[in-house]
């Protein structure tokens, strides 16, 4: 026998409160009834407090869920090994999608997260360099906390370089002996670069892409002022999807895109769930009998009936 929910322990508390408000009571009503010329029988007090105590008890050790091994069963679990590539330059705090480029991403990325099962994630932005942020992990919540603290900030400079991305990826992908080599970028575009498909080709790494912002584009505020170009005019910055779409095709991926009318998280993830899957772990399954139950129903009868018993006496006569 064992129990399933520890984290109720600190509820033991309650018992011991109730029983010293119980005796805090009784002391209290006792004193009155002497006043008034009353006499309550001991002993029905002391079993009123007893069947009370015991009942909250015996609750208290209901929380804790009591339970029984039944059986035990080892399950696989499979899944794919999946990079993600965030764009962190300055055009990614643009604010044609709300709140901006980065958080909408961010946002996502989570979305999706909540819908993994068994896929491993690792992390690395990027910008005019990179560098992995989270090794590749199914602990989707410690994941969560590295997407959190993603900012622009985290790299100096202001460029795109997502070869150097790629090469990260792809190096991680061989040292964990990775057969599907697939990566999910987030970004809003940039120059074409023949030098990254050729990459991405040659090493079969399947680039899955989420175009984020629009055609109508935005400034990008930062510092409490915008960006300028060399001539002093303020930048505006639209998305340059045509490579992202062709590095997506080229390697056999898919593009998606994400603004505030569009976010595909349903495709990306149902296009990801038709790649080979590998065994990444094993898991033991346990399954228990509840009994939690029977003490619950026995404090319940035992709190009601210390409850019921209502016997006092007058000084000498029954009452």
């Amino acid at each position: 026998m064992e129990f399933g929910n520890l984290n109720s322990k600190y509820y033991i508390i309650i018992p011991f409160i109730i029983i010293i408000f119980l005796i805090i009571g009784g002391v209290k009503r006792e004193n009155i009834l002497k006043k008034i010329g009353w006499k309550e029988d001991g002993i029905y007090t002391i079993i009123k407090i007893i069947f009370i105590s015991l009942g909250s008890i015996l609750i208290f050790i209901a929380l804790l869920s009591p339970q029984k091994l039944k059986e035990k069963s080892k399950v696989e679990i499979n899944g794919s090994d999946l990079y993600v590539l965030m764009d962190i330059s300055k055009s990614m705090l643009a604010e044609d999608v709300y709140p901006n480029r980065l958080e909408i991403s961010k946002k996502e990325l989570k979305t999706i997260l909540e819908n993994l099962k068994g896929d491993r994630i690792g992390i690395i932005p990027f910008s005019d360099s990179a560098y992995v942020q989270m090794p590749l992990t199914d602990d989707y919540f410690m994941a969560i906390s590295y997407i959190d603290a993603i900012d622009s900030k985290l790299t100096s400079g202001g460029g795109t370089d997502l070869l150097s991305a790629l090469q990260l990826a792809n190096n991680s992908f061989e040292r964990t002996e990775s057969k599907e080599k697939s990566v999910l970028i987030f970004s809003d575009g940039g120059e074409r670069s023949q030098e990254i498909i050729d990459y991405a080709k040659k090493n079969n790494i399947k680039v899955f892409i989420f175009g984020v912002g629009t055609d109508e584009g935005s400034v990008i505020s930062i510092d409490g002022g915008f960006i300028k170009d060399n001539n002093g005019n303020i930048v505006v910055s639209k998305i340059n999807d045509e490579f992202l779409k062709e590095l997506s095709k080229e390697s056999n991926g898919g593009y998606y895109e994400l603004n505030n009318l569009n976010t595909n998280y349903a495709k990306f993830l149902d296009d990801l769930n038709k790649l080979d899957k590998k065994s990444q772990r094993e898991d033991e399954i346990k399954i228990y009998t509840k009994y939690y139950q029977y003490p619950l129903t026995l404090g319940i009868i035992l709190i009601l009936f210390g409850y019921l018993i209502k016997k006092k006496f007058r000084e000498g006569e029954y009452v």
